[in-house]
């Protein structure tokens, strides 16, 4: 199903293409711009084809079996993935209607025609089976043939990358979800520890203990507690919203009641070291490109063969009869034809020319799109990697300043029980330390959102490498091979 024909001469564009045998015309890739700095180590030997865990293994690496069960859920029952799903039938289909014009095509017919002259009526029986068949002497219907079997692959690998997607979209909607409930438990916390310090206020002016700042210390409270409710009502906002959009990617009615996680989790390893960069091979955009380019290459053959003679050979038996109905089946009206005729365009008014030109353009528009596709990729991974450091390095920084802040908060609330301390430095106190930990809360979501979004540019997890491919499978086994991915649930 790979084209060899296409890979090998995309090695001066990018080293992470595939090493071929035959090769394009190199001023027919000249149109595109090269990819310069490409590394030198993502390479790969051969055809290769995607390990069977590649798309499912990096779940496994956040160590929590909800959200394989959320992802497994979301692959079988999503529309989107059943759309994808219905349009790789759909082009498997139409591999078999090009696969058709290489055979013979026979049709029959029967008719029955009155006539009414001045002279009289008249009646004709006609029984003819015909046949005709277009012999492929160039290889035209054969290119037609391989250009939808392209498309057919080409429609596989965007039902793949639509499946990965989507299992990303359910765990970052899963970790919004966490990272929301935790964020409305820390205002709450915050919550109770300003209506505690009211508290406090309004016993010490009941109490006549109040001095001329206690009004001011009374306003500023209320304000803090009127501002942490309002923040909790949006962080609940957040919430139903979260809740609803993971409900939606898994295929349920957005009723805003499911519950996920209890804490965000953490990812269960870290980024190996000499991480190979030629997993970005089995990306299913990047393989979807490149059987897009195929299909192209395949489609400007065929619009150039028709510039050339075609040969037509053609057949009919039946019998034909003025008598009665049954007359025609008497063998003694038999008749038969064979023959043969061939075809050779002169002149169209430049259409063929014209199609060839097209077809070349829309080639060198899909070179161009698959270059760039693998140039993106490589931008995503190395901007996932690069994020990975920095949002460790942020986490950590923000776990010491929670831990500081709590401290803070502590030591001035037993200074304020003292008298050491007025409130307004005891609320300064209790506000550093809930930005503190809510600061934390969101890098630790994005920290998780990166490692997700890794995943997705490496198109699966860190372990499961390209692997050699079988040697082809005949023309007439290909499309089988496909009957065995008709499991919508299967993740």
């Amino acid at each position: 199903m790979r084209s060899i024909f296409f890979r090998s001469q995309l090695l001066w564009v990018f080293p992470l293409l595939f090493v071929g045998c035959a090769a394009l015309e190199v001023e027919e890739m000249q149109r595109c711009s090269p990819i310069k700095g490409t590394p030198k180590d993502w390479t790969t030997p051969g055809n290769c084809q995607v390990c069977g865990e590649a798309a499912v293994g990096w779940v496994k690496d956040f160590d929590n079996p909800v959200l394989v069960q959320l992802a497994h859920e979301a692959v079988g029952n999503n529309f989107t993935v059943a759309s994808a799903l219905q349009r790789v039938f759909q082009a498997e289909e139409r591999a078999r209607i090009s696969r058709s014009a290489l055979f013979p095509q026979i049709d029959t017919d029967l008719d029955s025609t009155r006539r009414q002259t001045t002279t009289g009526r008249s009646t004709q029986h006609n029984f003819a089976l015909n046949s005709a068949w277009e012999i492929d002497l160039w290889g035209r219907l054969k290119d037609l043939k391989k250009a939808d079997l392209a498309t057919m692959d080409s429609q596989f690998q965007a039902y793949q990358a639509v499946r990965l997607s989507l299992v990303a979209s359910v765990l970052k909607a899963a970790f919004e979800l966490i990272e929301s409930e935790e964020q409305i438990k820390s205002l709450q916390k915050n919550l109770r520890s300003l209506q505690a310090n009211l508290d406090i206020l309004d016993a010490k002016l009941e109490a006549g203990d109040a001095n001329e700042t206690t009004a001011l210390e009374i306003a500023l409270s209320r304000t803090d507690i009127a501002r942490s409710r309002s923040l909790i009502f949006a962080e609940e906002q957040d919430r139903d919203e979260a809740r609803r959009a993971l409900e939606v990617l898994l295929g349920r009615y957005p009723k805003g009641v499911i519950s996920a996680l209890k804490t965000l989790p953490d990812p269960s390893r870290c980024i190996p070291i000499g991480l190979p960069s030629d997993l970005l091979i089995r990306r299913p955009d990047i393989i979807q490109a490149e059987m897009n380019v195929n299909q192209t290459l395949y489609n400007v053959s065929a619009t150039q063969k028709q510039l050339l003679p075609s040969f037509r050979l053609t057949s009919g038996i039946g019998t034909s009869t003025s008598d009665t109905f049954q007359e025609l089946f008497n063998l003694n009206n038999l008749v038969w034809n064979v023959g043969q005729g061939l075809t050779q365009p002169i002149f169209q008014g430049g259409r063929i020319r014209a199609e060839i030109k097209l077809s070349e353009y829309q080639r060198d528009e899909l070179i161009a799109t698959y270059a760039n596709t693998v140039l993106t990729a490589f931008q995503e991974v190395e901007v996932a990697l690069a994020a990975e450091g920095y949002l460790n390095n942020q986490v950590k920084a923000l776990q010491d300043n929670v831990r500081e802040a709590r401290l803070a908060e502590e030591l001035s609330l037993s200074d304020y029980e003292k008298g050491i301390v007025d409130i307004i430095t005891l609320l300064q106190s209790q506000r550093r330390a809930f930005d503190a930990e809510s600061g934390l809360l969101s890098a630790r979501l994005l920290r998780l959102f990166n490692r997700v979004d890794l995943y997705l540019a490496l198109g699966g997890d860190f372990d499961c490498k390209p692997i050699p491919m079988a040697p082809p499978e005949p023309e007439e086994t290909i499309i089988k091979r496909y009957k065995s991915e008709k499991r919508p649930g299967r993740f």
